[in-house]
């Protein structure tokens, strides 16, 4: 019998989950002894009502710290330049507490300026070189800017992650940035703020969730926590996702999802995000700018086609958490049927399985170099 591996499981927020938790922001802010808070999101939630679901409950609690103004102008990609823009904004506003309500770019972008904020710097750029920055403990120190993420979205999980994807414009590549401390303090999932998500969007996200387990169980760095969370988070999205899809009011649904998305990121995480699909997702929307979730979920299907091996250490999780005929036991055809499973996920969600962004000769070749420059090649074969 082999000796377990060691690993550490280290994480920083509290969740909560549940219709109506965001009735709790304010008093979660209070108990970390803020006065002046800020709002991050974009003009998109801003118009459907959503931010506002949120920010009112500080105008009717007794003792509630002041929102002092709202930053709307985060984008499709947490940029560089709105990272650098949003923190300008939060310290001329003198804040001391971080409303992030938002989807994986908001929060990313919020990340970014928490970031800045902890290190007292100003240059995202400068932290980033190479366009990635790995601080662990005991290098990642705490970043004293008290915060709670609202997700609007199930996909990232980014509100509890302790990683931020910012878009480099200079260079057209996506920078990671990891960090201990950068998630929220308190992560509020709260399905009524995801009722609105369009059907498209809903799909692209949840098939980033299940893009996070997959490959947080197909890691070599995998552990029996990170797998226990990976492989809840796959039976919940096979489940629930096409319900959210085509139901998008279904409260159960988008609890449930919401739940998934978050064990999914922390499975992901934890199991040392070795991930070719996310790789090839980040060069592909570096360079074309086509929505990570979409990526994601078109990648991950045709890596379990053209290179089933790099599941083969994950055979007992893969028919556990798709739910495998038990006679299947050749390799290929468990990750054969697993893929298929996918597949019909996505069929169920009315969701393609071919990039939107049409490469030629040229356009395949210079893809296959981003990929190996940033992230060492092991997705090339997708696009050869």
């Amino acid at each position: 019998m082999a000796t377990p591996k060691y690993f550490i499981w280290e994480y920083h927020s509290i969740v909560e989950c549940g219709s109506g938790c965001r009735t709790f922001i304010p008093q979660r802010f209070m108990e970390m002894g803020c006065k002046r808070v800020g709002i991050i999101t974009d003009k998109g939630l801003m118009e459907a009502g959503v931010v506002d679901q949120v920010k009112d409950l500080f105008t009717i609690q007794t003792g509630a710290p002041k929102i002092v103004d709202i930053y709307d102008r985060i984008e499709q990609d947490a940029t560089m330049s709105k990272i650098h823009e949003c923190t300008r904004w939060y310290r001329s506003n003198g804040l001391d507490g971080m409303l992030v309500i938002g989807g994986g770019s908001v929060m990313d972008s919020a990340k970014g300026v928490k970031f800045l904020l902890g290190t007292q710097e100003d240059d995202i750029r400068k932290s980033l070189p190479g366009n990635g920055a790995l601080l662990f403990r005991p290098w990642g120190k705490p970043l004293n800017t008290p915060s709670v993420f609202v997700p609007t979205t199930a996909g990232t999980g980014s509100e509890v992650s302790n990683v931020a994807v910012i878009y480099n414009e200079e260079e057209h590549v996506k920078a990671n940035l990891i960090h201990p401390y950068i998630m929220g303090e308190y992560a509020m999932l709260d399905p009524e703020l995801t009722l609105t998500l369009p059907p498209w969007m809903t799909a692209a996200t949840g098939l980033d969730a299940l893009g996070h387990a997959v490959e947080g169980m197909s890691s070599s760095e995998a552990n029996c926590m990170s797998q226990a969370l990976n492989i809840q988070a796959i039976k919940l999205i096979l489940e629930y996702l096409p319900i959210a899809v085509n139901d998008g009011k279904n409260m159960e649904a988008r609890t449930k999802m919401l739940a998934a998305s978050n064990m999914a990121i922390m499975g992901f995480s934890m199991g040392a995000m070795l991930a070719p699909g996310h790789n090839i997702a980040h060069a592909v929307g570096g360079k074309h700018r086509i929505p990570h979730g979409e990526a994601v979920a078109q990648a991950i299907p045709a890596l379990f086609e053209f290179f089933p091996e790099y599941y083969f250490d994950c055979l007992s999780e893969l028919k556990d958490a798709f739910g495998l005929d038990s006679r299947i036991t050749e390799p290929r055809e468990i990750v054969a049927a697993a893929r298929e499973k996918i597949l019909d996920l996505m069929k169920k969600c009315g969701f393609g399985t071919q990039f939107s962004v049409k490469l030629d000769e040229q356009g395949v070749k210079d893809m296959v170099l981003a990929i190996q420059v940033l992230y060492g090649g092991i997705g090339c074969f997708y696009l050869r």
